[in-house]
């Protein structure tokens, strides 16, 4: 009886953010249910026959979203929290959305969740996951989660309580992550990359982590197009085109390839799949800037590259920067809310001088060729706008090409004036969400909780 009341308390509460549109019932159905159930998430997801989880600092959205196009084009029907809501409330609104009252029953195949970093350790054994990806560890959100040792020393004790016919797959070229092959008592699996970076820096791969079971190789970038590579698995070699610019995408796509050949899934029909493959909202997300023009000149487009800590930043800023061209426009937004992590200080760890690498001389501080007539190219908002602008100055920007506007609103009006080329927005969470509503009520696209899983 609590799970019934439980159930239709979460759903009458998704209807009611949904009318009055002050939320897409990512997160308030499963925290109030959550308060009447408190086992609801385990109560629901038994019924699924199977259970991905995922977690990592950087790429749990992206790499869900990849391996459930995968499984959805072999015609397994998937649940996922899909709005990037990861913690146990998000997992239990999206069980609750998707529960059939009439049934009492979850008519699905296969459950990909992707879970916060400390998230993991008490909501992974509630849905007893049949397998789990680590995707990497780096700094992020200090105040919440502490360091890096911290985090995989609770992701070590949480594997060591579940049980061996759990398939565990981890990042091999991330030498924090390699350490909990020690700490499972099943089986390990490892994907890597050849001749890769992360976060900037070089790999070197320890001799007990040579061997992977997933390879990425051969790769060549096509700038804001994506990449492709070949993938070798079972001492075979796939080759794959990945929609996605960035370097790390690369690794979201190799673990969610090999997520899919844990999953039994037809291997040779998985990269085919991709040519069909749309971005989740926010991460490299594309987007017109007048959807009602019949023309699609390229010079009315906008990008988004969510931002979130030094590693994620200075990944995203390596792909933009030689995308940047003379009439584009970076539109910076930076907040501090809980689900930011309130500590901002990780702006000083991202590398934003690669920002001034492929800049125009005359908008580099203390250029000799700084124009009379100053172009404004850069907006920065967000709740520490000022800190934003304070850090670019010391990255070389000159501030005078700078407009400072902390309303998030005001600023994208701003960003859109006399542009001529593209708009790259790169904001943190809570403001990626907040600009997500103003390009839905602008008319430039959905509502992130109404666009596909």
């Amino acid at each position: 009886m609590r799970l019934a009341i439980a159930i239709l308390l979460g759903k009458l509460i998704a209807y009611f953010t949904r009318l009055f549109k002050i939320g897409g019932g990512s997160a308030a159905p499963g925290l109030y249910a959550l308060k009447v159930h408190p086992e609801l998430v385990t109560s629901l997801s038994r019924h699924i026959p199977k259970n991905v989880v995922i977690t990592g600092t950087n790429g749990k959205t992206t790499t869900a979203k990849i391996l459930a196009h995968f499984a959805t084009s072999t015609g397994l029907k998937v649940i996922r929290n899909h709005t990037g809501s990861n913690l146990e409330r998000g997992i239990a609104s999206a069980l609750i959305s998707c529960f059939n009252l009439k049934g009492c029953k979850l008519n699905y195949d296969l459950g990909v969740w992707e879970l916060d970093e400390a998230a993991f350790n008490t909501v992974a054994p509630k849905l007893k996951p049949d397998i789990i990806i680590f995707l990497n560890v780096f700094r992020d959100q200090l105040d919440r989660y502490g360091e890096i040792d911290t985090v995989v020393q609770k992701w070590c004790q949480t594997l060591k309580n579940l049980p061996a016919e759990t398939l565990v797959l981890i990042n091999g070229d991330d030498a924090n992550i390699a350490k909990l092959a020690n700490c499972f008592k099943g089986k390990v699996q490892k994907f890597g990359a050849k001749d890769f970076k992360i976060a900037g820096e070089s790999i070197t791969r320890a001799k007990e982590q040579e061997n992977l079971d997933f390879e990425a190789k051969n790769i060549v970038l096509n700038g804001l197009d994506g990449s492709k590579f070949e993938i070798t698995a079972n001492k075979k070699s796939y080759p794959l085109n990945l929609p996605l610019p960035g370097l790390y995408h690369i690794y979201d796509a190799l673990a969610a390839f090999a997520g899919g050949c844990l999953l039994n899934l037809p291997i040779q029909q998985l990269a085919e799949t991709l040519k069909d493959y749309s971005p989740a909202f926010g991460r490299v997300e594309k987007f017109s800037l007048n959807p009602t023009s019949h023309r699609t000149p390229t010079s009315e487009v906008g990008y988004i590259f969510l931002i979130k800590n030094p590693a994620g930043a200075t990944q995203v800023f390596e792909t933009v920067a030689p995308n940047i061209k003379l009439d584009d426009r970076l539109f910076l937004a930076l907040n501090d809310n809980l689900a930011d992590g309130t500590d901002i200080s990780w702006i000083w760890d991202a590398k934003f001088e690669k920002l001034t690498s492929n800049r125009h001389p005359e908008l580099i501080s203390g250029s000799k060729k700084m124009p009379k007539q100053v172009r404004h190219d850069m907006i920065v908002s967000g709740t520490r706008a000022h800190d934003l602008a304070l850090r670019l100055k010391y990255a070389g920007i000159d501030p005078k090409t700078i407009i400072l506007e902390p309303n998030l609103q005001k600023a994208f009006k701003e960003a859109r004036i006399g542009l001529k080329g593209h708009l790259f927005i790169l904001p943190t969470y809570t403001a990626m969400l907040e600009l997500q509503s103003i390009l839905a009520k602008s008319g430039l696209k959905k509502q992130y909780w109404e666009e596909g899983n």
